[in-house]
Parts: structure tokens; C-alpha cells; sequence
């Protein structure tokens, strides 16, 4: 079985998570991956369409019609209405940004931040990750965690600053605000999380290594 991996959503979802149901995540992360379901795939493609394929932001609301789930369709939507809202606000040329992804300290998950767009935002080239999850956040612990990030960038066309734009209220979280200890938490939230990860593999009778367990499916 592969080291699990963890986009970064998910990521602010579990270290803003409450000990028990963060540990049940981190169980769950712990077993074979049956692929799951993006309930938030189809928002992030018309964001992905507005903002580098030509379609214009009424277009995009008009063919949320197509989803079919009514609580996708009514996310995606609302969440369409609000990145608009902000972007009217920000203007400028949004540019594609690769992911930056890494293996944990103790090697027991994969860390994935995937940047929805570059924008230029108060002068520095910044890779925007969207949130549109309706969890409180914390933004000590978001811009702990962006911190991992920007320390594990290639410095090859690496952008100027790392962002978590949540759409629920419009605030933007960047990396470039964070203070030294904050950055210092980042790899702390790492370790802690690779003890969950340990923790949960124990009592779940695995091995200590996710590259020592046998190929498994979900019953």
C-alpha cells in the first residue's frame, strides 16, 4: 500500500479538527483508498475554466444547472458567487502554478498543496489555494501549515508568497504574514500528525511503514 496522501484541504480540515474526530480521519487514512468522491471537484473545474479557458463567470453559473446533486449544485454555486465577489476586487491576469507536493519527516503520508491559480496580490506573485469548506479555521494553524509549504518549494520559478483564500467570509491567509514561530509550528504540525499516523497504524495492527504493508481492498 502507498503512503497515504493528503490534499491540502484536507490537511486544514484535520489540524482544525477536535483530537477525536482528528483521529478518526487519521484512521481512516490508515486504510485502502477506495477513491472517494470530490464533492467539491466540479466548482474547482469551473474556476479552473473562468480562470484560464475563456468562459465567463455568468456562463459558469449558468451551467452549475448540469450538477446533478442538488447540495453539490447549490455549493458550487455559492461558492462561484463568492470567488467572483473577491476576484471583482483583485483584479489581474491569473497564471496556472504547479503543485508542490512532499513526504512527511517520519515518511507516514504525502502532503499535497495544489494552487488553484496565480495572482498577483499586493505586489508578490502568490499561489492561491481555495477553501471552500463550511469548518472554522484557525489562522495561526492555516499559516503554520502554509509555512511547510513554502519551506519544501523548488526554487525554480517558485511564486513569491502562498495563500488559502476562504470563501465563506473572503479572507485571505498568506504565508508572507506568518512570524517566526508560526513558521517553526508548520513542521510541528508535520510530527504531530506523523504520531497520529504511528498511533493509528498500531492499533490498526500495520506495520510501522506504509511501504511494508500488503496490497489490500475495501470489503
Amino acid at each position: 500500500m502507498s503512503v497515504p496522501k493528503i490534499g491540502f484541504s484536507a490537511f486544514l480540515k484535520i489540524i482544525n479538527s477536535n483530537p477525536r474526530p482528528q483521529r478518526s480521519i487519521v484512521r481512516q487514512r490508515c486504510g485502502p483508498s477506495s477513491g472517494g468522491y470530490d464533492f467539491h471537484k466540479s466548482f474547482r473545474h469551473r474556476v479552473q475554466q473562468v480562470s484560464f479557458d475563456g468562459l465567463s463567470p455568468d456562463a459558469a453559473l449558468a451551467s452549475t444547472q448540469q450538477i446533478a446533486r442538488e447540495p453539490e449544485r447549490n455549493s458550487a454555486r455559492r461558492a462561484l458567487e463568492q470567488f467572483f465577489e473577491w476576484k471583482s476586487r483583485h483584479p489581474g491576469e491569473m497564471a496556472s502554478c504547479q503543485p508542490v507536493s512532499f513526504t512527511s519527516p517520519a515518511g507516514l503520508f504525502k502532503l499535497e498543496f495544489v494552487p488553484d491559480f496565480l495572482l498577483e496580490i499586493g505586489g508578490r506573485r502568490t499561489a492561491v489555494h481555495l477553501w471552500n469548506t463550511q469548518h472554522d479555521l484557525s489562522p495561526h494553524l492555516v499559516l503554520a501549515a502554509l509555512s511547510s509549504v513554502a519551506a519544501r518549494c523548488p526554487e525554480e520559478d517558485r511564486p513569491d508568497d502562498f495563500a488559502v483564500l476562504s470563501l465563506r467570509d473572503q479572507t485571505i491567509y498568506r504565508w508572507s504574514d506568518a512570524d517566526r514561530e508560526t513558521r517553526a509550528l508548520g513542521e510541528r504540525l508535520l510530527e504531530l500528525l506523523d504520531m497520529q499516523f504511528a498511533a493509528a497504524r498500531r492499533e490498526l495492527g500495520l506495520p510501522a511503514s506504509p511501504d511494508l504493508d500488503q496490497p489490500r481492498t475495501r470489503p
